[in-house]
């Protein structure tokens, strides 16, 4: 009669319990990541999209990574714009900018940075699970 003799295997469970789990600190950190690459792909995208003789660089210049926010199990980081220029807050201008307005088409910055840097941010926030996976042995 065969036998079979498995041994680790708690030292696997346990870290699959910890796994799902994972700890602000990383889930802030892969947050990070991504809205790093999506902020500079909007300011790309503005400075490029956003020409004319009344644009002097504000949307550009008043993109900011918001604060982590954790609440019901849900994890956020925003994207958004800060400060004013014209009278007006940047956020309007580039909602403007964004949506358009009778005389003036859309020219959405946010929508293309967001697509097409899309897959860059998702492997930025991987790497860093990556680094969180390697320093637990896995």
């Amino acid at each position: 009669m065969a036998s079979m003799t498995i041994t680790g295997l708690d030292e696997y469970a346990f870290s699959f319990k910890e796994l799902a789990t994972l700890p602000d600190t990383v889930l802030k950190a892969m947050l990070q990541a991504e809205g790093e690459v999506i902020k500079r792909g909007q300011s790309q995208t503005a400075a490029s999209m956003l020409q004319g003789p009344y644009y002097r660089g504000g949307v550009v210049s008043g993109i900011r990574l918001g604060k982590y926010k954790r609440n019901a199990g849900n994890a956020t980081m925003y994207v958004t714009f800060e400060g004013s220029q014209h009278g007006n807050r940047i956020a309007e201008i580039a909602f403007i900018n964004e949506y358009g307005k009778h005389g003036q088409p859309a020219r959405q910055f946010i929508r293309e940075a967001n697509e097409r840097y899309a897959e860059e941010a998702v492997d930025a926030a991987a790497r860093v699970y990556d680094q969180y996976l390697t320093s637990k042995g896995l």
